[in-house]
């Protein structure tokens, strides 16, 4: 999180923009202050300036429009950062979703090491619960991974939904098929680095269907559930729903992730909110 450069614009679409939140291949990311609505309740936002090479294809345009509305008028869940508004078609394009004032998953993880058992099946289960609002509105999330993952002191969030391309290659032959086994296989992933500090297979995920995971370091008892998650076929893995009741067997994803997170994270998560505090002072969260 950092302070506006000379060159970062200072509005895009109606949010003034206060500070970087970060940068990826799709475009810098701000935190920025305002309503989607005019006259509506200004609030803080995470404001992706999208890059406009990326927007040449009209059918990509329409999916991102359509899981933006979705998303908005359907997911309801404390466990998604709800999306906002976009503007595609203009010379400065723009996604602007809910702020979520928490680091990322993959930074804590590398700054202070794995989660232990109990913290692995709390997160399972947020995110579980995260998957299914979104496998029920018909929205895959496409790239459920470390980095896409916030936590707060309240419970984790998912973000960045729909954007990446889709992974026929971890499901069947058939996109809108695969999307929610592979959002399981990536979440199985997700938690095995949670759990272990490093990813069950080599390099990327695609060698999935050849080689066996390594879940070196990940207790054994979370074996037989991340196990399932990263089965070969997609239609063995479980749905969201059953991966929950298996992992958050006492229901930890529901009490405020500060109990279950280790005091280093906690840390962390109260300084990432000080650090928006200053950069959007009193209006911080829209209040």
């Amino acid at each position: 999180m950092a302070r506006l450069g000379s060159a970062d614009p200072r509005q895009l679409g109606p949010y003034r923009l206060h500070g970087v939140l970060g940068n990826g291949a799709l475009g810098t990311v701000y935190l920025g202050r305002g309503s989607p609505r005019r006259g509506g309740r200004k609030r803080a936002a995470a404001v992706r300036a999208m890059r406009p090479e990326l927007l040449r294809d009209r059918t990509l345009r329409a999916r991102l429009r359509h899981v933006t509305q979705t998303v908005a008028n359907e997911v309801d869940s404390p466990y998604v950062a709800g999306a906002l508004d976009c503007e595609l078609d203009s010379e400065h394009p723009w996604l602007a979703a809910e702020f979520v004032p928490g680091p990322a998953l993959a930074t804590l993880v590398a700054r202070y090491g794995p989660l232990d058992e109990d913290g692995v099946r709390a997160l399972g289960g947020a995110l579980c619960r995260a998957l299914a609002a979104l496998h029920a509105a018909r929205i895959p999330h496409r790239d459920l991974r470390a980095a896409n993952v916030l936590l707060t002191a309240g419970t984790p969030r998912v973000v960045d939904y729909g954007l990446g391309p889709g992974r026929t290659d971890l499901g069947a032959d058939d996109e809108t098929a695969a999307d929610p086994a592979a959002d399981v296989f990536e979440l199985g992933a997700l938690l095995c680095y949670a759990a272990s500090a490093h990813l069950p297979f080599t390099g990327s995920l695609l060698p999935a269907a050849r080689e066996d995971p390594d879940l070196t370091g990940v207790p054994d008892g979370l074996h037989p559930a991340l196990l399932a998650c990263l089965h070969k076929t997609p239609e063995s893995r479980p749905s969201p729903g059953q991966l929950a009741r298996a992992l958050d067997l006492a229901d930890l994803a529901e009490q405020p992730a500060a109990d279950w997170l280790p005091e280093s994270y906690v840390h962390e998560i109260d300084m990432s909110r000080k650090d928006a505090r200053q950069l959007l002072g009193r209006h911080l969260f829209g209040r």
